[in-house]
């Protein structure tokens, strides 16, 4: 355990606490759409609130502008080098326009809410009153998802799985299971869902005041205390953050705006059926922005620091632990997927060829790591929003030509094509300026593993028509395999990091 380098070991211990949270979140979500979907709303309504809380998260990442990650990348950075003296200026630059514009967004939005439902058809009279609540939270949101990232700015992970993953989720499922327990229509599930953002935010908020003291005490200890701050770093910090700002929101695009288009150019009942089936490509993807998340502080350190040799070795480990996770995962919800979505009800089966058109692509796109956060932690966010902004072209067009004849699989298919363009693009690009790749033997291992075990027989069996019980036991029972070569190649694939950080807890 003691020959694992420092920079892994730092990565686990925030890294493992992150995948725990994300296992969490989950977990959670799934259990979250099962609860709406098996509620007495109706397939409709359910693809309504569905369709409404996309929005409001699309809304909420225009608003942060990008400062989210601004920040994440600038106060690691900033204490990397001693100028802690700059943090303040910095969190001032980056909250006060956030604020501001939240407030001006919540208010249009609640304004004009029934003009926006009316985009939805017929579905306009349960879509606008779900709008109003939900522009009530956007601003609390925002801000609250900029404390957090903040406090992962400090190098820390515990406020994000804690009051995130482990609070904010786990509350959001209560509330909503409570909704239906009482019967409450769509508006009561809406408000359910949002409540819990104003108590996570005032965890968050304490969290990030004990931090900021710390850092107070030793900036004091160091003799940093009464220095002037850079005056142009807010200059600095948008100049890397606006066009991150206009990247993230192109992302979540690619994320959210598939539900919403199926609602719109389809109906909202097919939205419901496309959320219930995406839900499982989001199972295996928390994952691996829990070590995107991760990842992101130390990158920017370690990058700033110009030690390449263990930026790249960070970067394919990484991207290995993703894939060891991620792969299991997205292989079977492809092999099960006619079962597994019965989960949310006998009429989600027909939503099966969505989980695995994405599963396939979600492989692809894990075996690139987190690639885009390497890419902007060094700085080149301008980049990062040109690869981003390709993707959405071509997933917003595909989605218009493909889902009023293909449907649901039309824009499974035209987001699979995104991702892999999101993912390739960036790839090829740190590759050739900073001579970094994913790819190495410890990821090589995880694919073989993960195909042989998880993958082959299991495969097989479907193509041959055999009864569920024994796909599901020959797939359990490969995953009992994959998990002993996990363990033979523990040394290999540096997973002895994550064993050095239990005992070193205990």
């Amino acid at each position: 355990m003691s020959a694992t380098p420092e920079h892994i070991q730092r990565i686990a211990r925030s890294g493992g606490l992150s995948v725990v949270g994300a296992g969490v979140s989950a977990v959670v979500g799934v259990l979250l759409v099962m609860v709406i979907t098996r509620s007495d709303l109706g397939q409709s309504a359910a693809g309504s609130v569905f369709t409404t809380t996309a929005l409001f998260l699309i809304a909420v990442t225009v608003v942060q502008l990008g400062a989210d990650v601004g920040i994440v990348r600038w106060l690691p950075l900033h204490i990397a080098v001693g100028d802690e003296h700059n943090v303040s200026t910095t969190m001032r630059a980056a909250f006060a326009p956030v604020l501001i514009l939240s407030l001006l967004v919540g208010t249009a939005a609640f304004l004009f809410a029934s003009p926006i439902a009316a985009l939805f058809g017929s579905s306009a009279e349960e879509i606008a009153p779900q709008l109003r609540v939900l522009a009530l939270f956007l601003p609390l949101a925002a801000c609250y998802n900029l404390v957090l990232a903040t406090t992962r700015g400090y190098r820390t992970m515990r406020p994000t799985v804690v009051v995130e993953s482990l609070g904010r989720h786990t509350v959001q499922l209560a509330l909503v299971f409570l909704a239906s327990a009482l019967g409450l229509t769509a508006v009561g599930f809406v408000t359910a869902w949002s409540i819990p953002y104003l108590v996570a935010f005032a965890f968050a908020a304490v969290w990030l005041f004990r931090l900021q003291r710390r850092m107070h005490v030793r900036t004091r200890e160091a003799g940093h205390a009464g220095r002037s701050p850079d005056p142009g770093i807010a200059e600095k910090f948008w100049r890397f953050t606006a066009p991150r700002g206009v990247a993230t929101i192109a992302q979540t695009l690619l994320k959210r705006s598939d539900i919403i288009l199926v609602a719109a150019l389809s109906s909202t009942t097919q939205a419901a059926l496309y959320a219930a089936a995406t839900r499982f490509v989001v199972f295996g993807q928390l994952a691996v922005q829990a070590l995107q998340q991760a990842l992101a502080p130390q990158m920017s350190a370690t990058l700033a620091r110009q030690d390449r040799e263990s930026a790249q070795d960070i970067y394919r480990t990484t991207t290995a632990w993703g894939m060891t996770l991620a792969w299991p995962v997205y292989i079977a919800s492809a092999v099960l997927s006619p079962w597994i979505l019965l989960l949310f009800g006998p009429q989600y089966s027909e939503a099966a060829g969505v989980v695995a058109v994405l599963s396939l692509a979600m492989l692809i796109a894990t075996a690139c790591g987190s690639v885009d956060t390497v890419l902007l932690m060094a700085g080149r966010s301008w980049l990062s929003l040109m690869n981003t902004g390709i993707a959405l072209v071509i997933n917003l067009g595909m989605n218009f030509v493909l889902i009023p004849t293909y449907g649901i699989i039309g824009a499974a298919i035209s987001w699979a094509v995104a991702i892999l363009v999101r993912n390739v693009l960036p790839l090829a690009m740190i590759n050739r300026m900073l001579g970094m790749s994913p790819f190495g033997s410890a990821s090589s291992w995880v694919a073989i593993s993960a195909v042989a075990c998880v993958g082959v027989v299991p495969t097989l069996l479907r193509v041959s028509g055999a009864p569920f019980a024994v796909i599901l036991a020959t797939t359990v029972t490969g995953g009992f395999a994959y998990l002993a070569l996990l363990w033979i190649s523990r040394h290999r694939l540096q997973l002895t990091a994550f064993g050095a950080m239990v005992q070193r807890r205990s």
